[in-house]
């Protein structure tokens, strides 16, 4: 395949040309054609119910789009409004028994996703975190050591949001299948900039969302569930979204055949507009290319730092690390209100320093201005202190 032209298509992405935009991770860029969505999506609101067609064949659309960036069967997804929301569904079907009463979860997984795994504690699970011996990276082999015959759950992040450290899942899939445990991958911090392939990974439940390197609208999260295991789980809080046949508005439940039963009430029509183009943009450039992208310009960053003296707080290895990468700098927070006053647009995490994540479509110039844009405000702020 035929390299992207990047330094073209940034043409396509509003934000890139107005600001040194570098937080995909937190937000992705949206593309221009999401505004022409988003456009259309606010002319079918005066059509009342006569919309509905066309927001059930964008919602259909959806579906598809995502199937085919995971490399799902068809009828193996599930949407939501938030990637909580989603697991929560998930974790309400699984009961503890005396036997399998263990979920085990990491120390580097995002804050909503360890408050809902942590409160199934309140439902008879027993909680078994596994912490990053270095604070940074978590090994497979330590989430490994803790799977055994008594854990139900295993819900790890692939990436982690706080320094992008990528965890090793293979290892970590196989021995939990060898124990009965079903695996809950959160995945949002990966899906757009790392390709995955739900069928070879061989995986249970892939969690991921579009607002972030899917370059899309906030309010929609989905989930990949193995068409196996959605047979097997009854749905507990179901809507008729969830129904074999929504529209029949029958007296009873019937669950919809695959991961469609997982899902409950009507869903949020804006998202799955202003989503669209930035998942055709996936897929229509690859995933595989938009990955090695990303892997030279964050290269690049890493020895930009280097030869600046700004300590690294991710993993080095572009095996081991996500998008971003975490620079190690003092008053964080104030120097990202800083960067923004001179156009460059990052954001900070607990005491790691700055998250810097470069969308396909930056150049080595955007990360060249950026460090030395941190050099020289550390430069203006030692010399105030020294005056």
């Amino acid at each position: 395949m035929q390299a992207p032209d990047f330094t073209h298509l940034r043409q396509n992405f509003p934000l890139l040309n107005q600001r040194n935009y570098l937080g995909t991770h937190s937000l992705g860029p949206l593309p221009q054609a999401a505004f022409s969505d988003l456009e259309a999506y606010a002319q079918s609101l005066s059509m009342g119910r006569r919309a509905l067609p066309l927001w059930l064949e964008r919602y259909e659309e959806m579906f598809h789009l995502i199937e085919t960036l995971l490399n799902a069967p068809t009828g193996s997804i599930a949407l939501a409004p938030s990637a909580t929301a989603v697991q929560a569904t998930i974790a309400a079907t699984i009961q503890p028994t005396a036997n399998r009463d263990r979920i085990v979860i990491s120390s580097l997984d995002f804050p909503s996703c360890r408050y809902l795994w942590t409160s199934q504690a309140l439902r008879g699970f027993e909680i078994v975190e596994v912490a990053a011996a270095d604070g940074m990276q978590i090994d497979a082999a330590d989430i490994v050591a803790k799977i055994d015959d008594r854990v139900a759950i295993v819900a790890v992040s692939l990436v982690s949001y706080l320094n992008s450290a990528r965890l090793d899942i293979q290892p970590i899939i196989a021995a939990a299948h060898a124990a009965g445990a079903i695996v809950v991958l959160d995945a949002y911090q990966a899906i757009g900039t790392i390709p995955i392939d739900v069928t070879a990974l061989d995986a249970d439940i892939v969690v991921g969302g579009t607002h972030k390197w899917l370059c899309g609208g906030m309010g929609l999260a989905f989930a990949y569930v193995r068409p196996s295991l959605a047979e097997r789980l009854e749905p507990v809080y179901p809507g008729w979204f969830a129904h074999l046949q929504p529209t029949a508005f029958a007296e009873t439940f019937v669950p919809a055949t695959g991961a469609r039963r997982f899902q409950q009430g009507t869903p949020s029509i804006e998202p799955i507009y202003t989503s669209r183009a930035g998942l055709k943009f996936a897929l229509d450039v690859g995933v595989e290319q938009i990955h090695q992208r990303n892997t030279e310009l964050t290269t690049y960053l890493i020895n930009c730092a280097d030869r600046n003296g700004i300590p690294v707080h991710t993993p080095r290895s572009h095996e081991q690390r996500g998008g971003s990468i975490c620079l190690g700098v003092d008053r964080a927070e104030i120097l990202v209100q800083e960067l923004a006053g001179l156009g460059i647009d990052v954001d900070t995490r607990s005491n790691l320093g700055i998250r810097v994540s470069p969308h396909p479509c930056n150049t080595e110039k955007d990360c060249q201005q950026l460090i030395e844009s941190v050099v020289k405000l550390a430069h203006r702020r030692q010399s105030v202190k020294v005056g």
